[in-house]
């Protein structure tokens, strides 16, 4: 019996130190696995049926105010969407007063429809900065871009599936589940601030318990997390109220501030992102990096599978274009994650800081919404970062 036991004994030790050598191994070895899991959706029968009903709206102001009954925005199971195969009239745009069109395609993106390729195909991915709906489509960013390279020896084709009020999750979600299949030859991935912004069909997968500090039990989980749906996950469908507290008291200990000039005092700026942490304010907290980083590392490995080179474009905020000094800590810490994937990364914000001082025009309709000459600006901007880069 006695010997049984210290077999019993010397196996379980074994065991167990087999598992703290694979422990060591694996986070000596291996980066942390990616942890991010999107949620099947509907969304082909969705598009099916709002192809086989087009759709006409007309209403003032924006997008949301139609006297049809309509939207052109609505919410599907894995965040916004464009309805597909739609043409909306938007009368005096609240953001610089305009009549817009905006006519999507079967795919719901704000785009012509798709044929064979002929030129290299850049998809966008970004939120309201991308998809301009307060702008005539032929002076959108994305447009612009294909319009400039068209001059060039290196002309491109590009695809707009910009959605507003949508950050880094919902958009992994539109890459996974429409993106890939426009075949494009490269994805430019527009980041803004806010971009925090959760989608409710994209999540994180967490072990549980003291399965939490291991590498390796994450591995394992994140291994299985697609065959085991209802494995308990950490949504990130909101921002609990407690993280956003947390994020506050952060701010408010990092970031001395007071009333003020934000363009002039570095104090009154710190004001403004502490009051805005629910939108561009929260691109100052760690937090909220802790939370997008899985993200960027999953959509570089899904465009690591396809052979797809992932860019991307750093939009800047307003506030951070007319400052006097330079605060560029969202950018910074973007640039450090883009250099870790080996993603080719463009800064927006010292270019548009140099257009503002040399011109003093406005480049903005608000703190982030470019005007037609900050679209004009961005397009030149991100046509030779793409020809540079590809």
């Amino acid at each position: 019996m006695r010997r049984v036991l210290l077999r019993l004994v010397a196996v379980t030790l074994g065991f167990v130190g087999a598992l703290l050598l694979a422990e060591v191994a694996v986070r000596s070895v291996l980066p942390p696995p990616e942890r991010v899991r999107i949620v099947a959706s509907n969304h082909a029968e969705r598009l099916r049926q709002e192809n086989e009903q087009p759709t006409t709206l007309r209403g003032k102001n924006s997008v949301d105010d139609d006297s049809t009954g309509g939207h052109l925005y609505f919410h599907t199971p894995t965040g916004m969407r464009l309805r597909a195969n739609t043409r909306a009239v938007i009368e005096n745009h609240r953001l610089g007063g305009l009549d817009v069109e905006i006519q999507t395609n079967s795919l719901g993106y704000r785009n012509r429809e798709l044929g064979p390729k002929e030129r290299p195909r850049i998809l966008f991915l970004g939120d309201s900065i991308t998809v301009q709906d307060y702008l005539p489509e032929q002076q959108t960013i994305v447009r612009r871009v294909e319009a400039l390279s068209a001059a060039t020896d290196e002309p491109l084709e590009t695809v707009n599936a910009g959605v507003g009020a949508v950050g880094l999750a919902t958009e992994l979600a539109i890459l996974q589940e429409t993106g890939f299949a426009t075949d494009p030859d490269a994805i430019a991935l527009n980041w803004y601030l806010n971009d925090v912004q959760a989608s409710a069909g994209v999540q994180l997968v967490e072990p549980e318990g003291l399965l939490a500090q291991s590498r390796l039990a994450e591995l394992l989980l994140a291994s299985i997390a697609g065959l085991e749906p209802n494995r308990r996950r950490s949504d990130l469908s909101t921002i609990p109220p407690e993280i956003d507290a947390q994020w506050r008291a952060e701010l408010e200990a990092r970031l001395p501030s007071r009333p003020g000039n934000v363009a002039t005092d570095p104090r009154a700026f710190n004001q403004r992102v502490k009051d805005l942490v629910f939108d561009w304010g929260s691109a100052w907290a760690d937090g909220a990096w802790t939370r997008m980083t899985p993200l960027f590392v999953e959509m570089k490995r899904q465009a690591d599978l396809r052979g797809l080179p992932l860019f991307i474009v750093a939009f800047p905020v307003r506030e951070q274009v007319v400052a006097t000094r330079v605060r560029d800590y969202p950018q910074r810490r973007l640039r450090e994650i883009a250099d870790a994937l080996g993603v080719p990364m463009l800064d927006l914000l010292p270019i548009l800081r140099q257009k503002y001082r040399r011109e003093h025009r406005p480049l903005y309709f608000d703190w982030c919404h470019p005007s037609p000459l900050g679209s004009e600006v961005i397009a030149a901007a991100i046509l030779e970062f793409l020809q540079r880069e590809l």
